[in-house]
């Protein structure tokens, strides 16, 4: 898109999916974090609203192939045309364009916040940006998708009741094909974390850390081993250190991970308490979540009780839930005097996931919304 700002060819190509093992591999490694594009990924960390405001700019001013994609289009001639993503000036653009050449039904999937105002943030420029995306989000949706779906119920009862579209939430498949074996209890009981510590995830396993050393300070019963591929800064490894029965493990392969999981008793899924990362995550459901229900494992889950993933586990009483780092000793010391707690909830979690997730599930309610709004689409056309 720049390189078509700058008089070079216009933007826009066909692509084809990757199906084989090891083209698929090549894709997830995302070679576009490299040079220029990782130089600016690297860049948001620290100033992220001009980045992305300049990357709006681009996108705005950029040159589609636009006769290309109309080829593409006729040719491929789509039943639907599905949306997923967080909606941007960039993708507002796309989506009208492509909305001008076809008429299929557009429905649409997002898994963030894309531009309501419940966000905390000093800086005027993110919220002239946010003003302005709120003002064209609420232009561009109503009337132009059939149906939208999202993580969160909350936000999909608002996008509804707003502007007037069909929403409803839609989660991740898990594998959920073998019967649910219970794992023996381990003594110590071990708990495990995997992922990202950003956005202050590390302070909740810091608290849970705290937790750790009161209950084991008569002797070991409850241990956390942390699988991360982010560096620590000084702060970050005080907070969690071996002193805190906190074992930094470093990052391993999916694989090796998913045999960890096997000798787990509890996965944790954590998030921030602080204001910003509260407000950011609000809507978000950690597709992690889905993956630890088929674990055998049981979950805990801490972050605030408005987050999506922490709502949907505690409605189905599919983890152990906590909205406080007050209630984190409590919870692990009730779970160390009761480890049959452990089994029974992890049992809970894998039936959650076997009646509500399995591939079976999801891929029929995406079928049957596809199919019904094509059916509708062909009546009024």
């Amino acid at each position: 898109m720049a390189r078509s700002i700058l008089g070079g060819p216009k933007a826009g190509k066909e692509i084809q999916m990757q199906t084989n093992a090891k083209q698929l591999e090549a894709t997830k490694s995302n070679a576009r974090r490299k040079g220029i594009y990782g130089f600016f990924k690297k860049l948001t960390l620290w100033c992220r609203t001009p980045v992305v405001a300049l990357q709006d700019a681009i996108w705005a001013w950029g040159r589609y192939d636009v006769e290309a994609m109309k080829k593409f289009i006729k040719e491929f001639n789509p039943d639907i045309v599905y949306c997923p993503r967080k909606i941007t000036p960039k993708l507002i653009r796309l989506e009208r364009f492509v909305r001008t050449m076809t008429d299929a039904p557009f429905v649409a999937f997002t898994a963030d916040d894309e531009a309501s105002y419940q966000q905390y943030e000093w800086s005027p420029l993110y919220w002239m940006r946010r003003w302005h995306m709120h003002k064209a989000f609420e232009k561009h949706v109503i009337g132009f998708y059939k149906h939208y779906w999202t993580f969160s119920k909350e936000q999909a009862t608002d996008y509804t009741r707003q502007y007037g579209v069909p929403a409803s939430t839609l989660y991740k498949c898990g594998d959920f094909s073998e019967p649910f074996t219970p794992h023996e209890v381990n003594k110590p009981i071990r708990l495990v974390f995997a992922g990202h510590i950003y956005c202050n995830r590390w302070k909740s396993l810091a608290a849970i850390g705290d937790a750790l050393k009161v209950i084991n300070r008569n002797g070991v019963k409850i241990v956390l081993d942390v699988y991360t591929i982010d560096e620590l800064t000084k702060e970050q490894t005080k907070a969690l250190s071996p002193d805190r029965y906190i074992n930094m493990k470093g990052a391993i392969p999916p694989a090796q991970l998913a045999k960890e999981y096997e000798s787990t008793d509890i996965a944790l899924h954590v998030e921030s308490f602080d204001k910003k990362f509260r407000l950011a995550t609000r809507v978000s459901f950690s597709t992690k979540i889905i993956d630890l229900m088929a674990t055998g494992c049981a979950i805990l889950a801490v972050c605030w009780n408005r987050h999506a993933g922490y709502q949907y586990l505690k409605e189905h009483d599919a983890a152990f839930c906590v909205d406080s780092y007050e209630d984190v000793l409590p919870l692990l010391q009730r779970i160390v005097d009761n480890p049959s707690l452990i089994q029974k909830y992890a049992k809970k979690a894998y039936d959650c996931g076997k009646r509500n997730h399995s591939r079976e599930e999801i891929q029929a309610q995406i079928k049957q919304m596809f199919e019904k709004l094509i059916r509708e689409n062909n009546r009024n056309n």
